[in-house]
């Protein structure tokens, strides 16, 4: 038997608060600040920046699904800091863009769609359907249940 995150952190409120934070932490730094800046350096002022981010937002967007998190605050978190971000990239103390004219409207575009599109994703992948009178997530009918030995 698998032990579910209600089995786990079914204890205290305070715990189950301290999970989302920790969620909600690590989430940022690996789908928000490592992905737009990987992307942001690898790409530079190239125009594949935008579908690039578009095909990584579904992987993000189904990890973040698998571990049923709401990705609402993160979503506020990562719109409002990524508009400094962006005005901040090719900044005198930004050693990747140094002498570098940025298209920043290209940057804005692509990180804004990839945000957008990762909160969609996953606000779809999590979404309710209901199968033989019981409830689950989209994403947990794509895959088959293995048979219980």
């Amino acid at each position: 038997m698998v032990l579910g995150w209600e089995d786990i952190f079914g204890g205290p409120t305070i715990l189950a608060f301290l999970t989302w934070l920790i969620l909600t932490g690590l989430f940022y730094l690996v789908f928000y600040l490592a992905v737009l800046n990987t992307f942001d350096h690898l790409t530079q002022n190239n125009p594949i920046k935008i579908p690039a981010m578009l095909a990584v937002s579904p992987i993000a967007a189904f990890i973040v699904s698998i571990f049923s998190y709401n990705p609402l605050i993160l979503f506020v978190l990562m719109m409002v800091y990524n508009y400094f971000r962006v005005r901040k990239l090719g900044g005198p103390e930004d050693k990747r863009f140094a002498g570098k004219a940025l298209n920043r409207p290209l940057f804005y575009t692509a990180s804004y769609l990839y945000i957008i599109s990762f909160y969609a994703l996953s606000a779809w992948f999590q979404s309710p359907v209901d199968i033989d009178g019981s409830t689950q997530p989209l994403w947990e009918t794509w895959f088959p249940e293995l048979p219980e030995n």
